[in-house]
C-alpha cells in the first residue's frame, strides 16, 4: 500500500509540476502573457506582438537585475522595450543585455515579477524566432546565469528551461521549450522515509 501511495502521489506532482508559471524560484523566462503562462506563440509577418522576461516566484524583494535575453533565427523588429519597476534604469549599453536597477522592489503579480516588455514582430512566418537567456554582459556573479538583487544582497537565478543553451520561448515553431525538473525521483521518495 506505501508503494501505491507513493506511486500515485509522484503521478500527482508530476502531473501539475508545469502548470502555469515556471515552478522554479527566482527563474528567468520569456513569456507571451504577464502571468507567464504561454511561451510559444503563432503569428504572421508584420504583426505587432508582446514578449515579457519575467522572474517567476522571485525568493524575496527584487529591485534589480541582470541578463542578457538573445533572439535568434527568424528576422525581426523589436519595436520597443520599456522597463518595468518604478524609476528602472537599464546601465548596459549592449543591444541584448540588461544590468537594471529600480527605485523601489518591484511588485509581483500572478507570482512573478515583469522585468521588460517587449513590442516584436517578425518579418517572415519562417524560421522560428528563439530567445535565449544567459549572464550579463559584465556579470556580477561567477556561474553564468542571470542575477537579480533585493535588499542589498545579488542572488543568482535560474532559467526555465534549465540551460542557458536551451530556448526559454519560440514564435512560430512546432518545438517546445523543455522546462527544468523541478524536483527528483528521490526527493519525492524520501518525504515518504
Amino acid at each position: 500500500m506505501k508503494k501505491f501511495v507513493t506511486l500515485l502521489l509522484v503521478s500527482l506532482f508530476a502531473s501539475v509540476a508545469f502548470a502555469g508559471i515556471d515552478p522554479g524560484t527566482d527563474s528567468f523566462g520569456v513569456y507571451f502573457d504577464t502571468a507567464g503562462n504561454t511561451n510559444t506563440y503563432a503569428t504572421g509577418p508584420f504583426t505587432p506582438f508582446n514578449a515579457y522576461l519575467i522572474l517567476a516566484n522571485p525568493a524575496g524583494p527584487t529591485n534589480g537585475f541582470e541578463c542578457t535575453v538573445t533572439p535568434s533565427g527568424a528576422a525581426f523588429f523589436a519595436l520597443s522595450t520599456t522597463l518595468g519597476g518604478a524609476g528602472a534604469l537599464d546601465v548596459d549599453s549592449s543591444t541584448n543585455g540588461f544590468a537594471v536597477g529600480a527605485a523601489s522592489d518591484y511588485p509581483i503579480v500572478n507570482g512573478g515579477i515583469v522585468l521588460v516588455t517587449w513590442q516584436m514582430m517578425v518579418t517572415a512566418p519562417a524560421p522560428a524566432l528563439e530567445f535565449r537567456i544567459n549572464k550579463a554582459t559584465i556579470p556580477s556573479m561567477t556561474g553564468g546565469l542571470p542575477v537579480v538583487t533585493g535588499n542589498g544582497i545579488l542572488r543568482r537565478c535560474g532559467i526555465s528551461s534549465g540551460s542557458v543553451t536551451a530556448p526559454v520561448a519560440y514564435v512560430n515553431s512546432p518545438s517546445q521549450p523543455v522546462p527544468a525538473e523541478v524536483s527528483s525521483f528521490g526527493t519525492v521518495k524520501s518525504l515518504f522515509r
